[in-house]
């Protein structure tokens, strides 16, 4: 798969208002739009995933393997940050289930076993520091 294919098949799983695609993009800088709701957030991850894949075009191939470690450490510091939004760790949690059924579609050889996909709406609730709960 593509890296502007992988994007722009995102956008159209996780939605437009998270990921707005912009098809006209001829470099990596454009192709997000800054309507996005988490725009720091996503073109974060975009630049994380084109490096990773060392990608140097939108038509450059990408891994299942790169794109996930692309994603590893973002995920892991948005989800362990005390201030993060909801929203955003359930963008993420929904961008990891829909690469993972991507590159299965994909290249069903590529992992490892053959998986279900997974329903991000059936993902377990974000824990919050139990702290935050407090009114004062």
């Amino acid at each position: 798969m593509k890296f502007i294919q992988l994007i722009e098949q995102l956008a159209r799983q996780v939605g437009a208002h998270q990921i707005p695609f912009n098809p006209a993009a001829t470099q990596r800088q454009g192709l997000i739009e800054s309507s996005a709701l988490h725009y720091a957030l996503i073109t974060r991850i975009v630049d994380a995933i084109y490096k990773k894949n060392r990608c140097r075009r939108l038509t450059d191939p990408v891994e299942r393997d790169a794109t996930f470690e692309a994603l590893a450490p973002i995920r892991q510091e948005v989800l362990r940050a005390s201030d993060t939004d909801v929203d955003a760790a359930r963008l993420l949690e929904d961008l990891c289930a829909s690469i993972a059924m991507l590159f299965e579609q994909h290249d069903p050889a590529s992992s490892a076993a053959p998986r279900a996909p997974r329903d991000p709406r059936n993902t377990p609730p974000v824990r919050l520091n139990p702290l935050r709960r407090r009114i004062k």
